[in-house]
């Protein structure tokens, strides 16, 4: 169950005992400790309870690097470093790719650009646990806007505090493109 918070961050009881070989309300049981003993939190979203480590949980580190260097080890991988595949909650935005093939350092570009074009508030906010909001600044500019409607990039522009005269430039190309005049 840590190995899989490790792994990927966060999750909620059913899909943490599916992926665990586990029956559900083991899951539950075993998550229902690791909280009472500070090893995680969770937090109501929708009608799931999502399961993440406690940031404030002393040993979180030392625990962490252990997870990692055990997995490393069984999964012939760089020690210290776990491979992250992208949590299941992210799969309905990536019909179309080998979903468990995408991984962060790899997809990247892919996944913020999917994530802030379509994503939820909850991805969102997955995003930017991620990346942080100047990393998302950047990314924007570098790629002026491309993709993006011009409501999200009023957004956008908003919520990283990108520069007016460039966020209007790139609103102006993108009421002006081809599938702005149908």
């Amino acid at each position: 169950m840590l190995t899989f918070l490790t792994l990927y961050r966060e999750g909620y009881a059913s899909q943490i005992a599916k992926e665990s070989s586990m029956s559900l309300f083991a899951a539950q049981k075993q998550l229902s400790k690791f909280e009472r003993a500070g090893i995680l939190v969770s937090h109501i979203s929708g009608r799931k309870r999502i399961y993440t480590y406690n940031p404030h949980y002393p040993l979180l580190r030392p625990l962490q690097l252990l997870i990692r260097r055990a997995l490393a080890q069984g999964m012939g991988s760089v020690p210290g470093k776990a491979p992250s595949h992208l949590p299941q909650s992210l799969r309905e935005y990536f019909w179309d790719y080998p979903f468990d093939r995408l991984s962060w350092e790899r997809d990247q570009d892919l996944v913020i650009r999917r994530l802030l074009m379509a994503g939820s508030w909850e991805t969102v906010r997955w995003l930017r646990r991620q990346v942080s909001d100047a990393a998302l600044r950047n990314w924007l500019i570098a790629r002026r806007g491309r993709g993006l409607t011009a409501r999200q990039l009023r957004f956008w522009g908003l919520i990283l505090n990108l520069p007016r005269p460039e966020v209007n430039a790139w609103v102006k190309a993108a009421r002006s493109g081809t599938w702005s005049r149908r």
